[in-house]
């Protein structure tokens, strides 16, 4: 069974729809892309240790990206 974060992360349309977009850029930056597809498997509910592997860096990195999110409305 999947851990899953209990902070939670909700994007609205537009947002997300922009977030997919940066996800699949090729031409963006790889941080910039890395950034976009640790939000949106935030948006899933996955736990920071599960997106630092599915990306490829450091957990500490992903902890302090997550940090940086806008506060929950």
């Amino acid at each position: 069974m999947p851990v899953v974060s209990p902070f939670q992360v909700a994007w609205g349309g537009e947002q997300h729809k922009v977030l997919e977009e940066l996800a699949r850029s090729r031409t963006a930056p790889l941080r910039q892309v890395q950034r976009a597809r640790a939000a949106l498997a935030y948006a899933e509910g996955s736990a920071n240790a599960a997106v630092a592997r599915a990306l490829g860096v450091h957990l500490d990195t992903v902890r302090r990206w997550r940090k940086r999110l806008p506060p929950r409305a």
